[in-house]
């Protein structure tokens, strides 16, 4: 078998794909988180924001006189932003306007104009709390430079007395009075001058918080984010099959049919042999093509018995044993179908045939082969050889000479022989049969079968070096144009009949 190929790269297609067949995965989280915005959004309160500016600068001194004040460097910015943002300031201002307004302090890298706001469901209050709180800022910085300009002229003032009481270097007298002038100008200067307030702040008309349309379409956005994360994330961990391009990556052999899902009536409750009850529906149609795609197989390699098996239990390995021997023989071809699952045997079932004595009775010596043969009227040449009494040794009977001497009886009596075999993941029946024909045909259900199961079935046949010469994707989606030809083919005088949406159930199946 040759290695497996890589994962292909996704198109868009198949993203829209993946979208449309997680659809509620992703349309829920939008509805759930949209409906929880808009509740959110309705209830809010609404808030107001205002903000007042000030220009932060070093006030003039006695020595610079006609300045605006000196720009502060970054360093001394930041510092200033701390003080702003201490709590006691904050308290200071909480004084005045109470605990009711949000207060904050920003300024923008390298700025030295800081934006002091309050958040307030009153406009009226927030305006109040923003010019509150700069305008405590304003008179803290004041404060604190006039306070330092203070205390060095109390040093000053000191150093004069002394000087005065004889204790001092006389000399220095003149200098100390020149200083002791230059810092009392510089506190006079330092109450007036400084950091300002250069824009107030006003009462706001419109509320900054809820805003509906920006709340919703961010929840919207973010749902639809969880609900597309979720549905890929679920494809990913998915490994169902579901179309014939990947059942063919994962199995490694060609699809040699993909049966549509549908429903036509059934006669007396019997499980229902498409080709044979509705042979103008797109089912009977596809197993025609199974029967053709057979035939050009065998004109490559020789071909004439063929295992039916499935991974699973219920994927349709005896509808399609059935239905691909019924359209042979009616396309000329002598055919035996035999029923080899001799565990849960289902082909006499399908064709309402009688299962007193087949193929059990044959391996145990009671009777030949053409003795259990069974001729299904209307079907061409059709034999047909059921199971008989379940054994208690299957896999003992289908691994003894008995299967061999049988099978080698069938010689070139017959064009083709399909044999229906026990599910591969389940006994080991199908791989002791699977060494006694020419070819294997592993049936796989389109709504729920596992690629792991798929790729293990074929790993297991190729122990025993099965030649798998394909696959059918059963209960598969009806194409468009098999839906078109089911709608133009349906034979004069019976009622239409309508394909089964893929959510339905299969016919029965084995």
């Amino acid at each position: 078998m040759p290695d497996a190929d890589p994962l292909p790269e996704m198109t868009l297609r198949d993203y829209a794909s993946v979208i449309w067949r997680h659809k509620w995965i992703v349309l829920l989280p939008i509805v759930v988180v949209g409906l929880t915005a808009g509740l959110l959004v309705s209830q809010a309160e609404e808030k107001y924001r205002a903000s007042a500016e000030v220009l932060v600068q070093i006030p003039p001194t006695a020595g610079s006189v006609g300045t605006s004040g000196l720009v502060m460097s970054p360093r001394m910015v930041e510092n200033e932003l701390e003080t702003a943002k201490g709590s006691e300031l904050i308290s200071i201002v909480r004084e005045d306007i109470g605990p009711e307004p949000q207060l904050s302090v920003s300024s923008s890298e390298s700025s030295d104009v800081f934006r002091f706001a309050a958040v307030s469901g009153d406009a009226e209050a927030a305006a109040n709390a923003a010019n509150t709180y700069a305008e405590a800022y304003i008179e803290r910085q004041r404060f604190e430079l006039v306070t330092e300009f203070e205390a060095r002229a109390s040093v000053i003032e000191d150093q004069l007395e002394a000087i005065e009481r004889g204790e001092g270097d006389a000399s220095r007298q003149n200098e100390y009075q020149t200083q002791l002038e230059d810092l009392q100008v510089s506190a006079e200067l330092a109450e007036t001058s400084g950091a300002r307030l250069i824009d107030r702040a006003t009462p706001p008309g419109t509320p900054f918080e809820p805003t509906p349309a920006r709340t919703l379409m961010l929840a919207l956005v973010v749902g639809a984010l969880i609900g597309l994360g979720a549905a890929f994330l679920v494809d990913y961990l998915d490994r169902t099959i579901r179309d014939e391009e990947e059942l063919q990556r994962v199995s490694r052999v060609p699809n040699l049919a993909s049966i549509p899902q549908v429903t036509p009536p059934r006669k007396q409750d019997l499980p229902l042999v498409v080709a044979r009850d509705d042979p103008g529906s797109a089912s009977a149609e596809t197993y025609r093509n199974l029967r053709t795609a057979v035939r050009f197989i065998a004109l490559e390699d020789e071909l004439q018995m063929i295992q039916i098996t499935s991974s699973h239990p219920g994927e349709g390995k005896t509808t399609t044993a059935t239905n691909l021997a019924f359209t042979a023989s009616k396309a000329g071809q002598r055919v035996l179908l035999i029923d080899c699952d001799l565990r849960k045997p289902q082909v006499h079932r399908f064709l309402g045939l009688g299962n007193y004595k087949g193929l059990t009775n044959v391996l145990i010596g009671e009777i030949g082969l053409g003795d259990v043969a069974q001729k299904l009227g209307d079907s061409g040449g059709l034999r047909v050889i059921t199971a008989g009494d379940v054994p208690p040794n299957p896999a003992e009977l289908l691994a003894g000479n008995g299967i061999k001497r049988a099978l080698a009886q069938i010689g070139s009596k017959f064009d083709l022989v399909v044999l229906d075999s026990p599910p591969v993941l389940a006994v080991s029946d199908p791989q002791i049969l699977a060494e006694r024909v020419d070819g294997v045909i592993l049936v796989v259900s389109g709504t729920g079968t596992d690629s792991r199961s798929v790729s293990r079935s074929i790993e297991r046949l190729d122990q025993v070096d099965a030649n798998v010469v394909g696959t059918v994707l059963n209960q598969a989606k009806l194409s468009g144009s098999s839906s078109y030809y089911y709608a133009e083919t349906k034979p004069p005088g019976k009622s239409k009949q309508r394909a089964a949406p893929a959510e339905e159930p299969a016919p029965s199946s084995s």
